[in-house]
């Protein structure tokens, strides 16, 4: 099931429940559904937080580079002549 189909579904349980046309049954499957989306969200965080940490190194490793590439193209030019 996808997620559009277990939140509408969760809103669905949900309305019963506060209509308080909900069974036993209904409000054990609500508690887990909703116990299983925070799961889901907590482990979209910590990926995006591994992502995005994944991207700051690299994006050092990128700038260290092209210092490092920057200061060869400028000893390179104080050495040649007629350059800037």
């Amino acid at each position: 099931m996808d997620v559009e189909a277990r939140l509408l579904d969760l809103m669905s349980r949900m309305q019963a429940l506060e209509a308080g046309t909900h069974t036993s049954d209904a409000r054990k499957a609500t508690t887990a559904e909703v116990a299983q989306i925070r799961a889901d969200i907590a482990e979209f965080r910590i990926e995006v937080s591994q992502d995005l940490a994944a991207l700051g190194d690299e994006m050092a490793g990128l700038r260290r580079h092209l210092n490092e590439y920057l200061s060869s193209v400028q000893s390179k030019a104080k050495f040649q002549p007629g350059s800037l």
